[in-house]
């Protein structure tokens, strides 16, 4: 019997010394969330104010493996510097499994102590419950306005003449922003013209530097160019030939399609498939018709490069 309690003493004792000196982290929260690793992936590293109250910009990216894991890094508070280290997990197509591991830079054996302590709360670790959960609440919020969802089967885009304005260096997040603030281009073009559009306008993007998120586009209207018309300096013509593809299709607010470009990626990853990561939009309803974004819907292609 004592020997036995002498080695639950011992089992005990070094799991203590493990984790009040030697475990990484203070604490992990384990959480899930819609969708895919990508869109899971995106909407993390998109979380830039740690309080909910506040406009500061104190969420730091330090590093990350895109789908995979994100570290982040939180300056000051009272608890000094944290250290937030995400997991990535595919549960399936529609929702991630997340793993949270925190630490903080000051008072750690201290904070630790608190958190196996059961005589004492933890101001460190329900100051960190809280903030944990007003951005899962967030989210949630967020993600009840769009659906993003992945097709089996590669697929192929359409087949399409057009005529396109062109975008350079913007934000992917302001891309819808930039679309209505030059569709007046294309809008014109065709009124001037008495031109019929043959398909529902779309947006490819040419490039995109995923470091800074910074994307070029080509805004068009499909259109018969076999017909009395000629570019302009703000209208070009395009032929967009048809290319292998995995397709998703997004419903909600065309200022959050990209998301399913991160589902998309994560999904050629997984299958091993090569791809240019230059996705192109589909969009079948005009926002100045139909109010309730909610039912908007974009078909998005992700070419496959053989």
């Amino acid at each position: 019997m004592k020997k036995l309690l002498f080695i639950v003493l011992i089992l005990l004792f070094s799991g203590l010394g493990w984790y009040l000196f030697i475990k990484k982290y203070d604490y992990e929260f384990q959480m899930q969330l819609k969708y895919g690793p990508g869109v899971s992936y995106f909407e993390v590293s998109d979380w830039k104010n740690f309080s909910s109250t506040s406009k500061k910009t104190d969420i730091n990216i330090v590093s990350r493996d895109p789908f995979n894991t994100i570290t982040q890094k939180i300056e000051g508070g009272k608890t000094g510097d944290l250290e937030l280290f995400w997991e990535f997990e595919k549960n399936n197509d529609s929702v991630t499994n997340v793993n949270l591991s925190v630490r903080s830079s000051k008072d750690q054996l201290a904070n630790r102590w608190d958190i196996i302590n059961p005589f004492v709360s933890s101001i460190y670790i329900d100051t960190l419950k809280q903030r944990m959960l007003g951005f899962k609440k967030r989210l949630n919020e967020v993600q009840q306005t769009y659906r993003v969802s992945l097709q089996n089967e590669i697929t192929r885009s359409p087949d399409m003449n057009c005529i396109c304005h062109s975008s350079t260096n913007i934000p992917v997040k302001s891309k819808a922003q930039e679309m209505l603030a030059t569709i007046g281009f294309l809008e014109n073009y065709v009124l001037e013209r008495d031109i019929k559009l043959t398909g529902a306008p779309f947006v490819k993007i040419t490039k995109w530097d995923r470091e800074s998120d910074l994307i070029d586009f080509d805004f068009c209207f499909p259109v018969n160019l076999a017909q009395d018309i000629k570019p302009t300096p703000q209208i070009d013509f395009r032929e967009m030939k048809s290319f292998t593809a995995l397709k998703a299709v997004f419903n909600g607010n065309y200022r959050l399609s990209h998301l399913a470009w991160y589902d998309l990626l994560n999904k050629a990853e997984e299958q091993d498939l090569k791809t240019n990561a230059l996705p192109l939009e589909i969009f079948y309803n005009n926002p100045k018709k139909e109010i309730e974004s909610e039912n908007w819907k974009t078909d998005v292609f992700l070419p496959i490069i053989k």
